[in-house]
């Protein structure tokens, strides 16, 4: 079946370093480990995973937490709902309101933030804080750039080292900016907590609490 196929993809795509030359799924297996154990510890009782995939960060939690993923395909989602048949899901993206409201412990994302550009970016952290409780989290997993100068310099790098195809997948995503995403947290009046894990894997953490 279709969903079948596209769905195996990404999950060859995701563990099979052999075709992944920037590294961007390095150490993909352990930093999902260490999200869950977040999570975990943070006492979550309900989680909304956003890109959810075929459920390989949250799908294992929903055996003990009330999990619901979020994904544009309907295709991940089948694959997904047969592996773990209590996780909820809905088909949707990080820019549909919130279906619901202030009543979640932990909004987590593993890489697909980069797909939006990034006035999407700033319109989906609401969206994000608009599903959490008081006390609740945001965790973003994704490719990102602690600043501009970080961004040129990779790309000026790959460029002298012959690697122009590289560089040009650099050059066309979104990868956010470390700096101007935690400028836009702090004047929303959050906490952040941004820390670089591997290449360019950074784990993001925002917290529903005022900085006032």
């Amino acid at each position: 079946m279709e969903f079948n196929n596209r769905a195996t993809k990404f999950q060859e795509m995701v563990r099979d370093q052999s075709n992944d030359e920037l590294g961007l799924f390095e150490k993909y297996d352990e930093i999902l480990f260490d999200i869950r154990s977040r999570i975990i510890k943070y006492k979550a009782v309900s989680v909304i995973d956003i890109g959810c995939g075929t459920g390989n960060l949250c799908g294992e939690l929903s055996e003990v937490m009330d999990i619901t993923g979020i994904d544009q395909s309907m295709e991940m989602i089948l694959f997904a709902k047969n592996k773990y048949n209590k996780m909820k899901f809905k088909l949707g993206d990080f820019l549909d309101e919130p279906f619901r409201k202030n009543d979640v412990d932990v909004v987590v994302t593993t890489y697909a933030f980069h797909s939006l550009n990034d006035n999407e970016k700033k319109e989906a952290i609401k969206c994000m804080l608009g599903y959490l409780k008081n006390d609740g989290k945001i965790i973003i997993v994704d490719f990102m750039f602690a600043d501009d100068n970080e961004r040129k310099k990779c790309i000026k790098n790959l460029c002298s080292k012959g690697r122009e195809d590289l560089a040009s997948v650099i050059e066309n995503k979104y990868y956010t900016n470390i700096q101007e995403l935690e400028k836009y947290i702090r004047v929303l009046g959050y906490k952040i907590h941004s820390e670089h894990i591997v290449n360019f894997t950074w784990i993001v953490e925002i917290e529903n609490k005022g900085l006032f």
